[in-house]
């Protein structure tokens, strides 16, 4: 087998990055985007290693029973929805596998039981926030365009630094959403206005970012641009309620950094009071607040996030003795849903923007049991403090947590730690070393969907005292 070699291939399953798997002699791999379990294909070799090779979709020779209509016209471009054209029920069951294939062979955990994936309560529409970029490279499908269209507003195309495809419509956000993005692309568009270039350095507009709730009726613009243009952004604040009257509050956020990160260093309000509020309730019926800002996190699968936390409510056994600890607290987003089970709790995180916020909602909520500390991680839970703690949540980044942090917690005797991850390859990893020790042992193990249509899967473990 070579580069360019074409093959007939029969797909039997998908890696944990949603491409087809194909297996030849000797359990020799080949990775090929855009295919699904039960597909018969012709593929061609782009790329040979000693232990894998990966291929492109030529020809599809016979359908998986489970392939799918896609909703999206913009599917197999975009690269938001790798999976659309999955059945639903599939997608649950090739999470649950990722699950259990990252604690079997990262984690080295034998005789583990996962439970099957938790469905998302919407499939569409789910998202509360979404994040467009500018660009003057644009994705054109027709080789014949290139050059023709100079003005994109959307997503990215996978494998492509600076190429946007301009997006029509978009099924995981809200029909309002879809609505602003194009009044949006039309009115900057018609106008000339400028781009920024990543190779000049220069040019007006960045990104695009809606943040909708789900319980209430705020719904936010945030226009990134690299610098303030008050008429301009007056006169694009004025058409846009005028067409989208539902929205709340409008951004226009500046940024002179060079890096492509849509995150504005100065905020000008257009209008309303540039926030949002959003509610979740938890497994006590108690309804919470939050104070969602621009550049806040939170949760994008809003419905699921509320099932998310109380299955992490219920993986902690929390009751009125409870001091617990909860790492990488963001906004207070957890500390605050599990505040009235606990006798208290104290959120750390090392972002002081996101405790800022956090002391904002617990103000609030009213909430007198809580408190945030700006610290780095692993300097709190190498202070004494920690011995007041009898329980542990934790919810870091995708990369997991700092080996040192997963040995700090290893030596600890903690009741429970419950540990939320969205990236079970590392956090099977950290827990392979916090129960290295004898100390913990693992619980409960429960994937949750909260991103529909993609390969990326939430999950919550139970981690025992042993």
């Amino acid at each position: 087998m070579k580069k360019g070699d074409e093959l007939e291939l029969s797909i039997s399953e998908l890696s944990s990055e949603g491409m087809g798997i194909a297996k030849i002699e000797d359990n020799f791999v080949i990775f090929i985007p855009q295919t699904l379990p039960g597909d018969r294909v012709i593929a061609q070799i782009n790329k040979k290693k000693s232990n894998y090779a990966e291929a492109k979709l030529v020809e599809l020779l016979d359908e998986s029973p489970d392939r799918v209509a896609p909703y999206s016209m913009h599917f197999g471009v975009c690269g938001g929805c790798k999976i659309q054209n999955f059945a639903y029920n599939k997608q649950l069951e090739f999470k649950t596998n990722v699950v259990k294939n990252a604690f079997l062979r990262i984690g080295e955990f034998d005789n583990i039981e996962v439970n099957d994936c938790l469905a998302s309560p919407e499939v569409f529409y789910y998202r509360n926030k979404m994040e467009f970029s500018f660009s003057d490279d644009v994705w054109l499908e027709d080789p014949s365009l290139k050059g023709t269209e100079k003005f994109a507003l959307g997503l990215h195309v996978p494998k492509f630094h600076s190429k946007i495809l301009n997006i029509k419509y978009c099924f995981l956000q809200s029909e309002q959403s879809n609505k602003i993005l194009n009044f949006t692309r039309d009115f900057f568009k018609e106008r000339g206005t400028s781009i920024y270039s990543t190779k000049t350095h220069s040019g007006y507009l960045r990104f695009l970012i809606i943040r909708q709730s789900k319980h209430t009726p705020d719904l936010m613009v945030n226009l990134i641009t690299e610098n303030y243009d008050e008429e301009l952004i007056k006169e694009y604040a004025n058409a846009l309620r005028y067409a989208v009257p539902e929205i709340t509050t409008i951004i226009n956020a500046i940024t002179s950094k060079k890096a492509q990160v849509a995150f504005g260093e100065q905020e000008f309000v257009i209008y309303g009071d540039g926030v949002i509020y959003e509610k979740l309730t938890n497994l006590n019926g108690n309804e919470h607040t939050y104070k969602i800002s621009a550049n806040s996190f939170f949760q994008t699968n809003t419905l699921q996030a509320e099932n998310l936390f109380n299955i992490g409510m219920q993986y902690g056994d929390f009751n009125g003795k409870d001091n617990v600890i909860d790492l990488y607290c963001g906004a207070g987003s957890i500390s605050l849903f599990i505040s009235d089970s606990v006798k208290y709790v104290k959120g750390v995180e090392l972002v002081a923007d996101a405790i800022a916020n956090a002391n904002k909602n617990k103000k609030l909520n009213g909430v007198a049991n809580c408190d945030f500390e700006l610290s780095d991680i692993k300097d709190f839970l190498k202070s004494s403090s920690i011995e007041q703690f009898n329980k542990i949540i934790l919810d870091p980044p995708r990369a997991g947590l700092h080996p040192e942090i997963c040995e700090i917690l290893s030596e600890t005797r903690k009741e429970k730690i419950v540990y939320i991850s969205c990236n079970p390859s590392t956090q099977a990893r950290d827990l392979k070393i916090i129960c290295n020790k004898g100390n913990y042992k693992l619980g409960r193990i429960q994937p949750v969907d909260m991103f529909p249509h993609t390969y990326h899967v939430e999950n919550v473990v139970e981690v025992l005292a042993n």
